[in-house]
């Protein structure tokens, strides 16, 4: 049995105008399902972890973005773990998930190639803590200028407008001068068991993924797996604005060209403390808030998957 969740505004509606497609292919193969239209992320939470709950043997299935998968990551995560199967369609901007998992972007396909798939596979997650959140992630948690773009983008009028032509990934790269100019680099300290603690006096850019993708699709640690049981740091510091911007220009190259860069900084762990001596806007899967001065702990969760 398979429940679908569908959160109508991911993608400015691509979900909802996804769903009566996908309707007609499950009839016409015969598909037993169910399904259910979120209101809100809370709304989608609670009813998650309540089927869940009810019917732990069946496949949830989510319509939805980056943001729309996070919640629903952690509505079977929290307060204690569930064991359920997640299914996945992307209808979101960025869908870096699905490109890393290679799940097809078009929904019809990707629904063909889940309802083929009869063997879940287990994948990595994020989990993170801080004084005032818990939570666990599918792509990755930035502090700094990454997470800047984010809050930017997620209120900007361009991303609905660029969503309706399907080029909402295109937004994130709209806003990257303004965040360019907002936002200052800050000190973090990074602990882990694997190796030598760091102080870094200029960070600009710190992202803690479990995947290569973030922005939209940008490769930002192209080693990085889904199922590899590790989390990859990338710390880029500012120290002048035309070496920082080089980076990221590297960044948009095939290869690991941005990775030899004296300004960049990365490391391969299971788990991982950052402290910060001053207030940061955080992005955990394209979602934000604010990180108080002090410690944010990482490691190594998991979850299954069918897709």
């Amino acid at each position: 049995m398979h429940h679908f969740i569908i959160n109508p505004c991911a993608g400015n509606g691509c979900a909802r105008k996804s769903w009566p497609k996908i309707q007609k292919q499950l009839h016409q193969l015969n598909v037993k399902y169910s399904y259910y239209l979120t209101t809100s992320s809370t709304d989608l939470k609670q009813h998650l972890r309540r089927q869940a709950q009810l019917k732990p043997t069946t496949i949830f299935v989510i319509l939805g973005g980056d943001g729309t998968l996070y919640h629903s990551l952690n509505a079977v995560a929290f307060p204690t773990k569930l064991d359920v199967t997640l299914g996945y369609i992307p209808c979101g901007s960025g869908n870096d998930f699905a490109k890393a998992a290679q799940i097809s972007n078009d929904p019809n396909k990707s629904l063909a190639q889940l309802l083929a798939q009869k063997t879940p596979h287990t994948l990595d997650l994020g989990y993170f803590k801080t004084s005032n959140h818990t939570g666990v992630f599918s792509n990755n948690l930035g502090l700094g200028f990454d997470a800047r773009i984010v809050e930017m983008t997620n209120n900007s009028r361009l991303k609905k407008q660029l969503n309706k032509l399907h080029l909402g990934k295109f937004a994130y790269a709209a806003c990257f001068f303004k965040a360019l100019r907002r936002q200052k680099a800050f000190e973090v300290t990074v602990v882990s068991p694997d190796f030598p603690a760091k102080n870094f006096s200029h960070a600009f850019l710190c992202t803690i993924t479990d995947q290569p993708y973030f922005g939209g699709g940008v490769e930002l640690f192209p080693k990085a797996r889904l199922d590899d049981g590790n989390l990859t740091l990338v710390v880029i510091e500012k120290k002048n604005l035309l070496n920082f911007l080089s980076i990221f220009l590297l960044m948009l190259l095939p290869g690991t060209y941005h990775l030899q860069a004296r300004s960049l900084s990365f490391y391969i762990t299971k788990q991982l403390e950052l402290t910060t001596t001053a207030p940061q806007i955080i992005q955990v899967n394209g979602e934000t808030f604010t990180f108080p001065p002090g410690d944010l702990r990482l490691e190594i969760k998991q979850q299954k998957f069918i897709f």
